[in-house]
């Protein structure tokens, strides 16, 4: 998933990053600080490192609901 992320922000470029962070990640009830890191983790991170903070995230949320 972190990979098919990633892809889709290579190839869309800004314009994914803009999605993410002001339309979808907010209608999925995500803070504004969490998607602005989510975001800016996803465009700044290489592959395994993002891998690894995007499986941590979910691990996170699972553990909190």
């Amino acid at each position: 998933m972190g990979n098919l992320l990633q892809a889709i922000c290579k190839a869309r470029g800004p314009e994914a990053y803009e999605f993410f962070l002001n339309v979808f990640l907010p209608s999925q009830n995500w803070p504004a600080e969490m998607a602005l890191d989510f975001t800016t983790s996803l465009r700044d991170m290489d592959g395994k490192t993002f891998r690894k903070y995007f499986t941590e995230l979910i691990r996170s949320s699972r553990a909190s609901s």
